[in-house]
């Protein structure tokens, strides 16, 4: 926070909601896998409490960055030292305006999730939700992604009072290579599995089987959709039970 520049914070905060719309179409594909087990459920919830109140956090940086139009080659922490100015930011309103939208958007989107992760029914327009959820990820990682694209040196033009000098941001060696390699593990595993390649439980819930087996500590309501309790504080740790 003492170094870094507002100019690749805001970067960084934008790689965050490209990150956020990505686990948030993993909780709509995977949701009935989490339901099955309490630890993935809650270990999930805990994640995006913190993921929600980084985003915020963040973002009222960002806010208070536009807001007092701070010099752009001082550290994102002076953001609570410097005085306002009288000449606003360029384009202040609408960045102002967007960075609350967003900010509001991660509180609502953080309320759903709650509730889509730990409901037990499975009413007949969970499917339309689904591909509502999908599809407002995939906008939000395109504009994420357009966004970084017009903001960063690496393909687009900084702003021009950072005045850096050369393109070192644009040169990619192997420390940029790397993570974009490592992405290609995932579409690797996606593959394997879609091929048969990797063997694993069946689902009831997917096969749609009535029979309840084996697996007594398992619930089934409304639409046989599978739900472990916490066996900590028990069932009551359901947050919505109808």
């Amino acid at each position: 926070m003492k170094t870094m520049v507002p100019y690749h914070f805001f970067i960084i905060w934008l790689l965050s909601l490209l990150s956020t719309a990505t686990n948030l179409a993993t909780l709509l594909a995977l949701v009935n896998d989490f339901r099955r087990d309490w630890v993935l459920r809650w270990l999930r919830q805990v994640l995006m409490l913190v993921n929600m109140f980084l985003g915020i956090l963040s973002g009222i940086f960002i806010l208070q960055t536009v807001m007092k139009n701070m010099e752009p080659r001082l550290p994102i922490a002076c953001v609570w030292q410097v005085e306002n100015k009288d000449t606003a930011a360029p384009r202040a309103a609408l960045s102002i305006a967007g960075t609350i939208a967003v900010i509001v958007g991660q509180v609502v989107t953080f309320g759903f999730a709650t509730w889509y992760l730990h409901n037990r029914s499975n009413p007949k327009w969970l499917k339309t939700v689904q591909v509502v959820g999908l599809f407002a990820c995939l906008a939000m990682g395109i504009g994420a992604a357009v966004r970084v694209v017009l903001e960063s040196q690496a393909f687009g033009s900084p702003p021009a009072a950072l005045n850096l000098q050369g393109s070192p941001e644009g040169n990619w060696s192997f420390g940029q290579l790397l993570p974009l390699l490592l992405l290609v593990l995932p579409v690797v595993s996606t593959i394997e599995i879609a091929r048969g390649e990797e063997l694993k439980p069946k689902s009831r819930v997917d096969e749609e089987v009535e029979d309840k087996g084996d697996m007594m500590p398992l619930y089934a309501t409304g639409g046989r959709v599978e739900f472990q309790p916490n066996p900590v504080m028990g069932s009551a740790t359901s947050l919505f039970k109808k």
